[in-house]
């Protein structure tokens, strides 16, 4: 518009010299209309993550397509997949040059091995058009998708909950009631429409009639697993202490969860977060990506006020709690013995620090060990409330779990 105003006064005032120095930008104008942008460019694109959750131990594709609507061809076209720090890209590339003929599509793959647990934000996708003289621009953008990295839960065999309280589903918490279930109850007289498979030939023998065994029911229960996050005592060592704390976790849900129990999670540290007690794979899906953003840190709220109020919320009375926590935090123990005063099953798994090989100062190794003091002063205090498993580095979580259940997890008030 400024170079047609130009050329038009240079003209009317006869200013020849002012009309020279407009011609050349005016005819790159109108070159760049006839051969730039089409009027209205239609271009789409989409992308897509696969897998969007993982669990760390494979490839991460993002599969772009990016179609041309014009039935005019678009000759300079950037592709541009924003991409977080975190990830490397193996193969393909996050911004591409490309043309698109008339109605034509192209499809971009990149691929990058999978980061660590956690959320990380893939995109915005942007899509560039240009005209070839650099005078016109069209663009569309698709918003971001995030890529979960969640915490692999590990195979847990042989661990056993035995809450006061307990669902009216079927499950594999014995219930000390009659009804279907595994293990032997007692011993009755054979009445008719009883399952034969159920007489106890060997008594139906000694007393000359005909005996049947009685089982013990087997319910679910209603589980809470609080992931304490404060991991502050010694900066080299935090990293793997929180991360075993973490994957405990995903472990018991899905331990849980598959023995068909319901269960939430409450994720107490300088990240908060909740997911209400509930059924499922999806469920369990919910409660992994949860723990896939946990991140460690300590909380301004404390860890003894956040369990006694959200468990009061969320569970029924004389429920199950599982607590994951270091227990350098020595307010935790009133929160528990709240809760065991209200008659909760508590089970308290503590992954145990390891002791740094090196101290940097005295006043350090002195700090640290007046910490690891406190800490077995609230293991004791705890042990006399309710079941309490420490879990040193190195051992199978299946291994301490399994000296739980000889334990019984009977709360002792």
């Amino acid at each position: 518009m400024l170079a047609a105003l130009d050329l038009i006064l240079g003209l009317l005032f006869q200013d020849w010299q002012l009309a020279s120095m407009v011609l050349p930008i005016a005819s790159l104008f109108f070159l760049s209309n006839i051969w730039g942008l089409p009027e209205k460019v239609q271009l789409a694109i989409s992308h897509q993550i696969v897998p969007s959750d993982s669990f760390g131990d494979e490839d991460i594709s993002v599969n772009i397509r990016v179609s041309n609507r014009n039935s005019d061809p678009l000759g300079n076209v950037e592709v541009d997949e924003h991409l977080p720090s975190e990830i490397k890209v193996e193969s393909g590339a996050s911004r591409v040059l490309t043309q698109l003929g008339p109605r034509d599509h192209v499809e971009l793959a990149l691929t990058f091995h999978s980061p660590i647990r956690g959320h990380y934000w893939v995109g915005p996708l942007v899509a560039r058009v240009q005209d070839p003289l650099g005078f016109y621009l069209a663009e569309n953008i698709v918003e971001p998708e995030i890529l979960s990295i969640m915490p692999k839960p590990e195979r847990i065999r042989g661990a056993e909950l035995r809450p006061r309280h307990l669902g009216p589903w079927p499950g594999t918490i014995p219930a000390r009631t009659l009804g279907p279930g595994t293990m032997f109850y007692s011993l009755r007289d054979y009445v008719s429409g009883d399952d034969p498979k159920r007489i106890n030939w060997k008594s139906s023998a000694r007393h000359g009639r005909l005996i049947v065994n009685e089982m013990e029911a087997e319910r679910v229960t209603d589980v809470m697993i609080v992931l304490d996050t404060d991991v502050s005592y010694y900066e080299t060592a935090e990293a793997e202490l929180f991360e075993r704390g973490v994957r405990a976790a995903a472990s018991m849900a899905s331990f849980l969860l598959r023995q068909g129990n319901r269960v939430g999670v409450i994720l107490q540290g300088e990240k908060r977060g909740v997911v209400p007690p509930a059924f499922g794979k999806r469920h369990e899906r919910n409660i992994l990506f949860l723990l896939a953003g946990a991140k460690p840190g300590r909380a301004s709220l404390s860890t003894s006020y956040v369990i006694t109020l959200l468990t009061r919320l969320m569970l029924p009375a004389k429920a199950q709690i599982v607590i994951i926590s270091p227990l350098l935090d020595a307010t935790i123990l009133g929160g528990v013995r709240e809760l065991a005063g209200a008659g909760y099953s508590i089970l308290v798994l503590s992954p145990s620090p390891k002791a740094p090989a090196i101290f940097e100062s005295e006043i350090e190794e002195i700090a640290y060990r007046m910490l690891m003091l406190e800490r077995s002063n609230t293991l004791l205090a705890l042990e006399k409330i309710c079941t309490v498993a420490q879990w040193s580095a190195g051992v199978p979580l299946s291994t301490i779990l399994a000296g739980v259940r000889r334990q019984r997890l009977v709360i002792r008030v």
